[in-house]
């Protein structure tokens, strides 16, 4: 049981850390768009892996090359183990010798077209070598930004969804810990005050409504970050009375609850 709560209260401080990090606002994407994001986003990690694994073969097959062709621009002082074994050295004409590129093998994983345009001036130097280096990086450190960005992605969907299963079941209590660490409020208070005003019922009420009794025109008010959503989102009172108490606003919002709630 301890170690089901120790788990449960990491959870919580890390879905506080994360789910509303910023100041207060109610610009949270919907689940159906923040999918829509992680599947181009893993579309665009994918495209950023091949451009990264052809890079890296660029640059392999570069410095096989660079080796190949370091040394004279003469085919006989060629390491034999790079020859296109389907040349005959004996037809090769010394006044007008075969181009490097038509002599060298291209390494199976490497690109022809950029094999070609190595060898085009006869020789792959090491700046050229350099160059792929320098290619295969950037490749790879855009390829980890996009895997990142999808590791961000699916961590903040679940969080969504998990906060939406408990708003829809009416679990008030882990959504009462993430608002309460997020604003600096005392969640015991503010689970005490939602018990005094409504008994934990989002659709108590006449006049006064949802958990923690708003007034229609106050939930509305320019104060609130939530006034778009629905009176009866619970989700969305929890969060916006915890940002009130933050505020200052407890005594005068809820003169009666709040000194017995804290």
């Amino acid at each position: 049981m301890r170690l089901r709560k120790l788990t449960l209260a990491i959870a919580l401080t890390a879905l506080a850390a994360g789910t509303l990090a910023a100041p207060a606002v109610a610009g949270d994407p919907s689940i159906s768009k923040l999918k829509q994001q992680l599947r181009q986003a893993k579309q665009l990690r994918e495209r950023a892996r091949e451009r990264a694994r052809l890079a890296a073969a660029g640059l392999a097959g570069a410095r096989e090359l660079h080796a190949a062709t370091s040394v004279a621009g003469d085919p006989a002082t060629l390491d034999p183990a790079t020859l296109d074994p389907t040349l005959d050295p004996a037809t090769l004409d010394p006044a007008t010798p075969e181009p490097l590129s038509a002599l060298v093998v291209t390494p199976v994983s490497m690109d022809p077209a950029l094999a070609a345009l190595l060898l085009a001036d006869g020789v792959v130097t090491a700046d050229e070598v350099a160059a792929q280096q320098a290619r295969s990086v950037r490749a790879g450190t855009l390829a980890r930004r996009w895997t990142l960005k999808v590791r961000r992605l699916q961590r903040r969907l679940r969080t969504l969804q998990r906060i939406a299963a408990w708003n829809r079941r009416g679990q008030w209590k882990p959504l009462i810990e993430i608002a309460g660490k997020k604003y600096g409020v005392s969640t015991a208070g503010l689970h005490r005050m939602m018990m005094l005003e409504s008994g934990g019922s989002r659709t108590i009420g006449s006049t006064y409504k949802g958990l923690f009794q708003y007034y229609p025109s106050t939930w509305s008010g320019s104060w609130n970050p939530w006034r778009r959503e629905s009176i009866y989102n619970g989700w969305a009172q929890i969060r916006a009375t915890a940002y009130a108490l933050s505020r200052g606003m407890g005594r005068s919002q809820w003169p009666n609850t709040y000194p017995m709630a804290f």
